[in-house]
């Protein structure tokens, strides 16, 4: 029997082999190909799997492929390989959908699984997931097909590795130092290779994949997992630090003296660096960003556009309203020119060209957005998201603004503030920008004692 709660947002996730087993992945495999079936998304027959290195993916793998090539479809084993890698391999290999067995930045005893159908577009709650969801759980016996598909291997890592680096011209790259923590995850083998490419001096830390994450979690957002990359960058007096999570989509930023950047100030320095050449161009920051980023984009000739968190819903609405750019705080990168997915390699490129462009230190370059106090992100645990959300929206009527575009966020002249609910815990999530520490301070205080 599945546990439900195993479907999350957007993608499938639990501890194997209680939550998520090689039963669990059968019939996942089954119901994928039976909501492609259903929606006549079967043209080439063809679907492209790929797995990190956890203990667990390779015996996962081996279910999941069995419940699909049950069904007559063939399978493309892509190995072991970071989720943006599949995403391209998708939409370069014309096939009907991928799925990526990953935890991504979970501990060591989890995993599970990511999808997206043609040309890589995501599949979660409300794209198709939950009909994933009930065919798997309705379930107990799967049909198998008279003519079984096949299970064939491929190799695209070169061939990745040079589409990325040809997306952007690199003729001006200087030798920078820097520091990359893989952390034991997915892109150790496409950092390596993609290095001896550039004139950059790199150091590359845990680049090994290793499912028992050995050195620390791959999880580039927790301050504590930065802590030998921090001491690396110092030690070395290196220009940039750089870390990837488990499955290689979100990556994090050490300036110079250590100190971690903000990912939506990332996001203005993309921006800025893409809009050179594509003034007039649509850039999408989400709600938990600086008000910075939105300044930035404007005055770099964009058209900045608001959305939701979640690389799903951000994907969803770059396709909608033809966006060129989004960043969200988190660390994930989407690029349209690569086809609407994330890459945090790519996204590692801009800014080793940014640097060595305006020949200074990146915390120079980062300085300009730093004009504004945040608060970072508050949780709280509550059950009555609804009735909280509905009660902040009534005390801070007066605001000059107010959207609901994630949660609630209220603008005013002086600060703002953001409460979205999570979409996988009972948690409401608080971030606040004010002008002055002061009123940070005092607003903080204020909205706390609402959630006690």
């Amino acid at each position: 029997m599945i546990d439900q709660k195993i479907f999350k947002a957007y993608d499938v996730r639990g501890v194997y082999p209680e939550e998520i087993n090689e039963d669990v992945a059968y019939k996942i495999g089954w119901a994928f190909v039976e909501f492609l079936k259903n929606n006549n998304e079967l043209g080439s027959r063809q679907i492209i799997v790929g797995r990190d290195a956890r203990l667990s993916s390779d015996a996962l793998f081996e279910a999941l492929s069995q419940g699909i090539i049950s069904q007559g479809i063939d399978v493309i084993d892509l190995g072991y390989v970071s989720t943006p890698l599949l995403y391209w391999a998708v939409i370069n290999e014309g096939v009907d959908g991928g799925i990526i067995i990953t935890a991504s930045h979970n501990p060591a005893q989890y995993n599970g699984f990511k999808f997206c159908g043609l040309s890589a577009k995501p599949i979660g709650l409300g794209s198709g997931l939950e009909k994933v969801r009930d065919l798997a759980l309705g379930k107990e016996e799967i049909p198998v097909s008279f003519s079984a598909g096949k299970i064939s291997q491929k190799r695209l890592l070169d061939e990745y590795i040079n589409s990325i680096q040809k997306q952007t011209d690199l003729s001006q790259l200087k030798p920078l130092e820097i520091i990359i923590d893989c952390g034991n995850g997915m892109m150790g083998p496409e950092v390596e290779m993609l290095i001896k490419k550039l004139p950059c001096r790199a150091e590359i830390l845990f680049s090994e994949p290793d499912g028992n994450f050995p050195n620390h979690e791959a999880n580039p957002i927790k301050e504590e997992t930065l802590e030998t990359l921090k001491e690396k960058v110092l030690s070395e007096k290196a220009n940039l630090g750089i870390a990837f999570d488990g499955d290689g989509d979100r990556i994090g930023f050490l300036d110079e003296r250590g100190e971690k950047i903000r990912g939506d100030f990332i996001t203005a320095i993309i921006a800025q660096e893409l809009l050179k050449e594509n003034r007039g161009q649509k850039i999408l920051y989400e709600v938990r960003s600086s008000k910075a980023v939105r300044e930035t984009i404007e005055k770099s000739g964009g058209i900045p556009v608001l959305g939701r968190a979640g690389h799903a819903l951000i994907k969803d609405q770059m396709r909608k309203e033809d966006i060129f750019f989004a960043g969200e705080l988190s660390g994930h990168y989407f690029f349209k020119q690569l086809g609407i997915i994330d890459n945090a390699l790519f996204a590692m490129l801009l800014v080793l060209k940014i640097i060595s462009q305006e020949d200074k230190p990146i915390s120079e370059i980062v300085k300009p957005f730093q004009k504004y106090y945040q608060s970072g992100e508050i949780n709280f645990e509550v059950e009555n998201k609804e009735e909280i959300l509905k009660s902040l929206e009534e005390k801070y009527s007066s605001a000059d603004k107010i959207l609901k575009i994630d949660g609630l966020t209220a603008e005013f002249k002086d600060w703002w503030f953001n409460v979205r609910p999570s979409n996988t815990e009972p948690l409401l999530r608080l971030n606040i920008e004010a002008e002055s520490e002061d009123l940070l301070e005092e607003k903080t205080k204020e909205l706390k004692s609402l959630f006690l």
